[in-house]
């Protein structure tokens, strides 16, 4: 009998002990994902065929035990004009107004696939889905209201362990997307959790203030971010910038990006607000991966670490060793053109830096300063000898991105660069043989959002424990690198964004 009441009571303390732990971290998956999509075939084909690699990503996450997976934007279907694109366009219902199960309620949603094997997907895997699609919505008599009488909405749904609807969520910040309809309002992009509160949103939403705004509400745990990414040097590649977005809003990011490398695409991970990046890919080869890693809970520094990687190709799936090994030495659209093969044939781009002042970095070791418009920096720095091209550039004003799109940005930023024509600075290759031992970038900003990044050679995020930043009261901020075995360095960037001197966002 006393054995008994021993056992019973180790057993009760043991589960304690356990669900203490968990209450310190969740674990997130996010799966990049190498989508399906042929002209010649149905849409019904087309999702089917996408749904499946969600369904299995879905598995492998929760049998690590995962407490959430997202998925990119434009996974299921891709960007397409307005007429091809409501093919494979759903009516989500709203779930503030009455409980939504798909899942559960097969007869009505058999016409529904995306919504009823997402919610299926929760269900059966005792896990919250978060994933992206497009939402219809009848408007007929509504202002606004397009000439075939829908709204198309791109979409970010949320689904509860059981199959329930928490949430939708449509894109606030449509970059270019002419298929798809502008949200009519700015939304409420959080809901809440058995293991916390996220946030939600979409690609393009991330270069406007009010992801920032939200991702720093304290109640906030962590931003679930669906995103089919374009990819721009020197300080906008995509894990580089997602992790400088998690640091600079203390904000946990989990972000799932589309692997269609000749798209401008490849990269995803999950980036803590402090530690940087938990764990992430960024390998251009046409190849699925799941990215599942343990993450600390806002009130818990660090837990005991633990992330994985699984590569997905048809039927085959296998742990992931060696990412990076196929990013080229250039990326360059402006200097490669277009891709012929999109699954392999990696391209990026370059940001505007048509404003910018350069100056060279032209000793082993020293100081370099440079201002515009107000701004100015300097880098301090030693290298093993400078056997590269490597410029600071410094920017101050209205940003014009793709020709289109204005914001306001204070840049600094010492990259690896090389010239093209008669600009100094033009293209960034992704590999360099420069070592550097210590680096010091300071600059005085405006802005009170800062995103600090460090890169080296391979697209490679730099470990946090070889560097840090500061944003100081007087609004100067900081990057320091120190590192006794050296790290060839490609980027150092301070990106101010002075969000409150944005014009209005028109699409």
């Amino acid at each position: 009998m006393i054995s008994k009441l021993i056992f019973i009571v180790l057993a009760s303390v043991l589960i304690d002990l356990g669900a203490e732990a968990h209450n310190h971290f969740f674990t997130g998956a996010v799966y990049e994902h190498a989508r399906y999509y042929s002209k010649n075939e149905s849409a019904s084909h087309i999702v089917e065929t996408n749904l499946d690699c969600y369904r299995k990503a879905t598995e492998i996450a929760s049998s690590k035990g995962a407490d959430v997976i997202v998925f990119p934007e434009y996974g299921i279907f891709p960007p397409l004009e307005r007429a091809e694109v409501k093919k494979f366009m759903e009516t989500i219902p709203d779930p503030k107004n009455a409980r939504v199960n798909p899942c559960e309620e097969s007869d009505v949603y058999s016409q529904r696939i995306i919504l009823h094997t997402l919610s299926c997907m929760a269900k059966n895997n005792n896990i919250v889905v978060v994933a992206n699609m497009g939402d219809l919505q009848k408007c007929e008599g509504e202002p606004d209201c397009p000439e075939d009488g829908d709204f198309h909405f791109n979409a970010n749904v949320a689904f509860d362990r059981d199959g329930t609807l928490l949430m939708k969520y449509h894109k606030e910040h449509l970059f270019y997307e002419f298929g798809m309809d502008l949200a009519r309002a700015q939304q409420n992009a959080t809901f809440e959790t058995d293991f916390g509160t996220f946030a939600t949103y979409i690609c393009f939403d991330i270069d406007f203030g009010r992801m920032s705004e939200v991702g720093q509400w304290p109640t906030v745990d962590a931003v679930l971010f669906s995103t089919m990414f374009v990819d721009q040097a020197p300080q906008m590649m995509s894990i580089q910038f997602w992790e400088s977005w998690a640091l600079a809003n203390n904000k946990t990011l989990l972000a799932a990006n589309i692997q269609i490398p000749g798209f401008l695409a490849v990269g995803s991970g999950i980036f803590h607000g402090q530690e940087g990046a938990l764990s992430y890919t960024f390998n251009p080869d046409g190849i699925s991966k799941l990215v599942v890693a343990r993450i600390p809970k806002s009130d818990f520094e660090s837990v005991a670490p633990y992330a994985s990687i699984t590569a997905m190709k048809d039927d085959e799936t296998w742990e992931w060793k060696g990412d990076g090994k196929d990013v080229p030495e250039v990326c360059s659209r402006t200097l490669l053109n277009d891709s012929t093969v999109v699954t392999r044939d990696y391209r990026c781009m370059e940001e505007n830096m048509t404003d910018y002042t350069f100056v060279k970095l032209t000793a082993p070791k020293g100081r370099v300063d440079a201002c515009n418009n107000g701004v100015c920096c300097f880098v301090d720095y030693e290298t093993d000898g400078m056997t590269e091209d490597y410029y600071l550039g410094v920017f101050n004003g209205t940003y014009n991105h793709f020709g289109r799109y204005n914001w306001c940005e204070e840049d600094c930023v010492m990259a690896r660069c090389d010239p093209l024509g008669d600009r100094p600075c033009a293209t960034f290759p992704m590999k360099s043989e420069t070592v550097f031992r210590h680096l010091h970038l300071k600059g005085n900003f405006t802005s009170k959002v800062i995103y600090p990044s460090v890169t080296e050679s391979g697209m490679r995020l730099v470990p946090r424990s070889d560097w840090h930043h500061h944003t100081h009261e007087n609004l100067l901020s900081d990057i320091h690198f120190d590192s006794k075995s050296g790290r060839k360095l490609l980027v150092a960037g301070l990106k101010g964004r002075c969000y409150d001197k944005d014009p209005p966002y028109r699409r």
